[in-house]
């Protein structure tokens, strides 16, 4: 699948993620205002002028995703898709839910508690990477999380996987030191459409589960049937399983 991280939506080179036996790229034409010395970064990462407070190191500037676009590949190499997962984004009470990347943590970290220290970059990106349906409502986003590299049992609609809501604020949350997580944003490559999912407010499918490519039945596949699905479609994008489930979506109206 086509899953990749650039550390944010305004830089234009582009960054090779982190995948067991894979490597993909996307890229961002978008631009991010120059700053014109070090002193208007220092200003920016200590707070200066911000109607909302924002820990320095979690807000949404290039040094901060890089180092934790770093951390995510360091966690992930060490701990392997355990420690990650992957993460949600919605306008509250919307049924579309946004792909919006991954996040990674030590043994000692919750999920909770890795998502809210790095609410900020989270939804920030969130918001940047869809900005008709979710940057109106930056501040009021909400986060989900499923098991880390389930697109595509979530592409299939597979009704034993829920997604987790998670809060903003979590007790010892912010105690954590930022290099014991990681947040890997996911990007788009020009024309594509993004990855998304419709789900009920307690985090189930809010459609049925999509008729299986391997047999003509109507059900989930096996873990096996699963296995070789995901062998069948590696190098594929992950939005060509979207694209399918829209068609059979439309099909069953």
């Amino acid at each position: 699948m086509h899953f990749l991280f650039v550390s944010l939506l305004f830089l234009a080179a582009p960054i090779t993620s982190f995948l067991p036996g894979k490597a993909f790229v996307r890229r961002s034409s978008t631009s991010f205002p120059a700053f014109s010395s070090r002193k208007d970064w220092d200003a920016i990462l200590a707070g200066e002028n911000e109607e909302t407070p924002v820990r320095p190191d979690m807000k949404y500037i290039p040094r901060n995703c890089q180092r934790q676009h770093e951390h995510f590949l360091a966690i992930r190499e060490a701990a392997g898709k355990e420690l990650t997962n992957d993460v949600y984004v919605r306008e509250p009470k919307s049924e579309t839910f946004w792909f919006a990347g991954k996040v990674a943590r030590v043994t000692d970290v919750t999920v909770e508690q890795a998502v809210a220290r790095q609410w900020p970059l989270i939804e920030m990106h969130a918001g940047n990477l869809r900005p008709i349906e979710l940057f109106p409502s930056r501040g009021a986003l909400e986060i989900w999380i499923a098991p880390g590299d389930s697109e595509m049992e979530v592409a299939y609609n597979n009704p034993n996987l829920i997604f987790t809501k998670m809060e903003k604020d979590v007790p010892g949350a912010q105690s954590i030191s930022n290099i014991m997580v990681g947040f890997q944003g996911e990007m788009y490559e020009p024309g594509e459409k993004g990855f998304r999912t419709w789900r009920k407010d307690d985090g189930t499918p809010a459609r049925p589960p999509v008729e299986t490519p391997i047999q003509d039945e109507k059900r989930m596949p096996t873990d096996e049937e699963m296995k070789e699905l995901a062998k069948a479609l590696e190098g594929k994008d992950i939005n060509e399983i979207y694209e399918e489930q829209e068609r059979r979506n439309n099909q069953q109206r």
